[in-house]
């Protein structure tokens, strides 16, 4: 993800407070890719991922003068995706989901761990994401939050609505964890060669 300086977010703050619609287009622009995979993350599911993000935007538009451009409005667009990304899973658990697509989605997982003709890269890769997707919620969504969203402990533990010294346990205990699971790899890599 490109990296945002902090004085354009600020001035699309402003900005945007001011109703001044090319600063809310220039947010839109640079964030929505990130917060549509963000979203994913959560919902699984394309579409709703985009639906989602653009009802955050929306909401944004209409609170426009509230904002307060020394607060970052990252963190609060991040926040206000996940809360609707949530709540968006809470209502699907009122839709059943046929058991053929959850049939086709497991197998379709088992065919990726299956493969064995991909390069040790490749492999690793896929090993690293299935560690993060194991570690407790919090601290995966911290960990996600902090190395593949790119905000900083503030604004992460506004999005999570925790404190930063909390932001830092996790992130600190996700770290621990995934340097256990890779120095474990590493021995029976070096075993099995």
């Amino acid at each position: 993800m490109k990296e945002i300086p902090d004085d354009h977010l600020r001035s699309w703050a402003e900005g945007l407070a001011a109703s001044d619609r090319n600063a809310f287009d220039a947010l839109f622009r640079a964030l929505y890719p990130a917060l549509v995979n963000y979203a994913m993350k959560i919902t699984k599911d394309r579409d709703a991922a985009g639906d989602v993000v653009q009802d955050a935007f929306i909401l944004l538009w209409k609170k426009r003068r509230e904002v307060d451009p020394d607060r970052s409005v990252r963190a609060y667009l991040y926040r206000s995706v996940r809360n609707r990304a949530l709540n968006y899973l809470r209502d699907q658990k009122e839709i059943a989901e046929p058991i053929d697509d959850l049939l086709t989605d497991e197998s379709q997982r088992a065919d990726a761990l299956v493969q064995n003709d991909q390069k040790e890269e490749e492999q690793f890769r896929k090993q690293f994401y299935e560690w993060v997707n194991a570690l407790p919620e919090r601290q995966r969504e911290t960990f996600e939050l902090s190395r593949f969203e790119g905000l900083n402990h503030h604004e992460i533990a506004k999005v999570m609505e925790v404190s930063a010294k909390t932001v830092n346990n996790h992130l600190t205990a996700a770290l621990s964890q995934l340097r256990d699971w890779y120095d474990t790899y590493q021995q029976e890599s070096r075993l099995s060669k």
